[in-house]
């Protein structure tokens, strides 16, 4: 297998494994959170590639990239939490306006999807990063807020890494 190959692997058992994880498992229950959506999954389809943003209400966020790389354990950072509770906000909001799925497909280039997380049932709403970026979207403002949170995590990946 090549180089290529074994990052798409990678990259698409993380992300399954985001589409496949019961609450519980981690420690979240509907006792424990006090809000429908305990996570969000953006992906944005570039080139021939794509990224996912993960974001869980146990202070889980990463940023996976399918051509290899990404970053991990960034919810540990305050700036990053904070952008991520108010991207967890914005989704308890906007999920209702989603549709029930469970199905989970790849975005083409300049497509943008979302995923919301919920206990009963997982919701999508799809639509291109044109026009959520220019405001022409209902889900404009959840959008933004997501791109907060990848700024946040490249901030902390930019600290982190040796000068």
């Amino acid at each position: 297998m090549t180089k290529s190959n074994d990052n798409k692997e990678v990259f698409l058992g993380l992300r399954n494994m985001v589409f496949g994880l019961n609450p519980t498992d981690i420690g979240i229950s509907k006792e424990t959170c006090n809000f429908p959506v305990w996570g969000i999954v953006m992906e944005t389809g570039i080139l021939s590639a794509s990224y996912t943003l993960v974001v869980l209400i146990d202070g889980t966020t990463s940023l996976y990239f399918s051509n290899g790389g990404g970053i991990l354990g960034g919810g540990e950072h305050e700036d990053v939490r904070k952008a991520s509770e108010i991207l967890l906000t914005g989704a308890q909001v906007f999920y209702e306006k989603g549709q029930e799925t469970t199905k989970y497909p790849l975005p083409s280039e300049g497509a943008v999807n979302f995923y919301f997380l919920t206990f009963d049932g997982n919701f999508s709403y799809a639509s291109t990063g044109k026009k959520l970026g220019k405001g022409n979207d209902a889900f404009s403002d959840l959008f933004l807020a997501a791109h907060g949170v990848i700024t946040e995590l490249r901030k902390f990946s930019e600290s982190r890494s040796p000068t």
